[in-house]
């Protein structure tokens, strides 16, 4: 499995090697775009991907097993521009297909390319709109796909429309129009929310809360709720959406919806200042939680909820709500009446995700790309930034607040669990798998302040922060070498206050 979040930069590019060809994801060892023969394949490869919901990426320059083994200067790196392709592919479809490419050079001399292609904005697949043919060096005529022929990716191979995918894009076409059929009466909605909030409505006339509202509607309807008091009214939604969540008998759609609705309160309470408002948010998804857990839900149920958890714990690092970081954090899960304990949700389902081959071994990475993609279409998990802030996945720098955010949350729930989580202490550092730049800015907060100290480790002293910094970030720097080892011991002051607390190398098998 591989997150379609739209990324395009070197971190995707090790997590896209290391999935899998499936039915997002088509590896090729090499592309001549002078030979009519491999133009054509190529047009019928973006294609495909296309017409699945989501799309997919095409990785050029790799064997089956995602092993490079194209040498520096093979391809046409023009030819094979976003721009260039889309306009190739445009002379056989009648819609445009978004394409965006980035080309990586490798260690050892080799270059790999990376094509990713956007799924279809209706909903619906392309069919072929004229006949590719080549000659073949034998003289003959060699069809690639015909005029009419609709074809997609199922597994790692493209083939015909059949019977047994409609299910699949229908669902994606019904989700498109109801969303639709909704915007209107939603913004109606949004209006006499926003209407009643000026007009200074106050406690028991607070605006209703419903799973059916749209986000901004729903957001209003919150502050509007935080802003006369209207706890009670609050909580009881909050109830109300538990019990949806976990009811056998709940639509799939509504559960999720409601797991949504939770998140957007918690992270609404954030920037509203409501800390007991959040810490009931946060507790009602780990209920959940605990009850998927017990009924043996899928792993992929449990990560989806815990993308959730990571949005609104990259919210907290952002805003600087130390406290609120550590209270989502400590939430064990005991297993076999109590004589297995995970000291975190969090650890406890990345463990059932790999073990599910949701997040394959050596693709740490996956957890927080599936957060930041999460929150780029969710806006009301990311209620301080607007949609004019979030940069494109396949423009992301250094700087892009959303994954950095993330990362650091990923390593301050490490260090967390190694100074104060009970029974499995060791948490894994998904940041690994991304570039340091983006986490070490916080391990420098904790080494310079101590009142984020006190409120991110309010159990711990200096000297256990400071080894389970060296312990974390040793982890980190190996399990790094998985993805270019983009780690490299502790930022400058986090050495320093490591240093002066006596904290020791950390052990072969931190």
């Amino acid at each position: 499995m591989i997150v379609l979040d739209g990324r395009n930069d070197r971190e995707k590019l090790n997590e896209l090697l290391r999935a899998g060809e499936g039915t997002h994801l088509d590896y090729k060892e090499t592309i001549d775009l002078t030979t009519n023969a491999d133009k054509l394949k190529i047009v019928k490869d973006i294609v495909s991907l296309s017409n699945r919901p989501g799309g997919g990426y095409l990785v050029i320059g790799v064997d089956d097993q995602g092993s490079p083994v194209a040498a520096a200067g093979t391809f046409d790196r023009k030819g094979l521009d976003g721009a260039n392709l889309g306009q190739l592919v445009r002379g056989y479809v009648d819609t445009q297909i978004h394409v965006n490419s980035q080309a990586f050079d490798l260690e050892g001399a080799r270059e790999v390319v990376v094509v990713q292609i956007s799924g279809h904005a209706d909903g619906l697949p392309v069919p072929m709109s004229k006949i590719g043919q080549y000659e073949s060096s034998a003289g003959r005529m060699v069809t690639v796909f015909r005029e009419g022929e609709i074809i997609l990716r199922e597994g790692p191979a493209n083939v015909p429309l059949a019977h047994r995918h409609w299910a699949d894009l229908l669902a994606e076409r019904e989700r498109q129009t109801k969303a639709a059929a909704m915007e209107d009466s939603q913004a109606l909605i949004a209006e006499v929310v926003r209407q009643f909030r000026d007009a200074g409505g106050v406690g028991r006339n607070s605006p209703p809360l419903t799973l059916g509202m749209s986000p901004e509607s729903f957001a209003e309807s919150v502050l509007a709720g935080f802003e006369s008091g209207g706890s009670a009214h609050i909580r009881r939604f909050l109830e109300q959406a538990r019990q949806i969540a976990i009811s056998p008998v709940s639509d799939p759609e509504a559960a999720i919806e409601a797991e949504d609705r939770i998140a957007e309160l918690a992270s609404l309470a954030i920037v509203s200042g409501q800390d007991d408002e959040c810490r009931i948010a946060t507790d009602m998804l780990y209920e959940i939680y605990l009850h998927r857990v017990n009924i043996q839900a899928p792993a992929g149920s449990l990560a989806e909820l815990l993308a959730r958890a990571y949005a609104i714990g990259s919210l907290a690092i952002r805003l600087k709500r130390w406290s609120v970081v550590n209270h989502l954090v400590r939430k064990p899960i005991r297993l076999h009446s109590g004589s297995c304990v995970y000291a975190s949700w969090l650890r406890h389902g990345q463990v059932e995700a790999r073990r599910a081959n949701i997040f394959p071994a050596d693709n740490g990475g996956m957890l927080v790309s599936m957060a930041r993609n999460l929150m780029a279409t969710h806006p009301g998990l990311r209620p301080d930034v607007p949609d004019v802030a979030v940069v494109p996945a396949e423009n992301l720098d250094h700087d892009d607040a959303l994954l950095n955010s993330l990362c650091q949350f990923d390593l301050a729930y490490c260090l967390i669990v190694a100074t104060e989580g009970e029974g499995k202490k060791a948490g894994y550092p998904t940041c690994a798998a991304f570039h340091q730049t983006r986490s070490a800015p916080l391990m420098e907060i904790i080494a310079l302040d101590t009142n984020v100290r006190a409120e991110l480790f309010p159990e711990s002293s200096d000297e256990q922060i400071a080894q389970a910094m060296v312990d974390v970030t040793t982890r980190a720097e190996r399990e790094s070498w998985n993805y270019g080892s983009h780690w490299a011991g502790l930022p400058y002051a986090a050495e320093l206050f490591a240093q002066t607390h006596g904290a020791s190398p950390a052990g072969p098998w931190t």
